[in-house]
């Protein structure tokens, strides 16, 4: 995923409302649609830019924070996943864009952009008759516990003190939105993931990595259609 120096981000993540994450979706009628992902770090930017004019000299030459060309590279070339394009219009935000010819094709997408320690194809979205079905890996709990330090044991034994995880996850978000060529007639998510619905074709979710890191099912979703 992003490119991220671990040191300067802890800090970071302390003290300022750090990472978003958004997935948006577009179903057509046939089973294809759009998917566009976002990476959103800007809350951290401006402090992150006063850090590396700190260090620049003793970090020499500076790697990009983040960025999806890899992911957006190994997109391509994938069946099924078209139009893929790389959006860094905005400072501290990246997000990549594309077409899947089918649930299988988007499912093959998500395996690229959110792998998780496994190594193996995970099956994201499936459909149980009008009924499309979200299950998750671990990538966004593997994520939230690198980002926080979580997973930091040597740092633990060092005496550093404990972070707030309460807190520091609270302020890292996950967005989902999902539009329909149908009618949506219901929906399943988990405690702690907030909805607003859009007219009859659209729903959108909000949560944030506090109830992520206590419920792996969390990001878990099940969306019933009219068809």
């Amino acid at each position: 995923m992003a490119r991220l120096r671990p040191l300067l981000l802890l800090l970071l993540l302390v003290f300022s409302s750090c990472l978003t994450i958004e997935e948006h979706y577009t179903f057509r009628r046939d089973g294809s649609g759009t998917m566009t992902y976002v990476v959103d770090m800007s809350g951290m930017g401006e402090m992150m830019d006063d850090l590396d004019r700190m260090t620049k000299e003793a970090a020499g030459p500076e790697e990009p924070v983040m960025d999806l060309d890899e992911e957006a590279a190994a997109l391509r070339l994938l069946p099924g996943i078209s139009r893929v394009k790389v959006n860094k219009g905005k400072e501290w935000v990246r997000s990549v864009r594309f077409r899947f010819r089918d649930i299988d094709a988007l499912n093959a997408a998500l395996n690229v952009l959110m792998p998780d320690s496994s190594g193996g194809a995970h099956t994201f979205f499936s459909w149980e008759g009008n009924t499309l079905v979200r299950r998750n890996n671990r990538f966004a709990s593997e994520l939230g516990a690198s980002m926080s330090g979580a997973d930091d044991d040597e740092g633990a034994a060092d005496g550093e003190e404990a972070l707030d995880l309460g807190v520091l996850l609270g302020s890292m978000k996950y967005t989902y939105s999902f539009k329909f060529a149908n009618p949506i007639s219901g929906t399943t998510s988990a405690d702690g993931v907030i909805q607003e619905r859009k007219g009859r074709r659209e729903v959108r979710w909000n949560t944030d990595w506090s109830v992520i890191a206590k419920n792996d099912k969390a990001l878990d979703l099940r969306i019933d259609l009219d068809r």
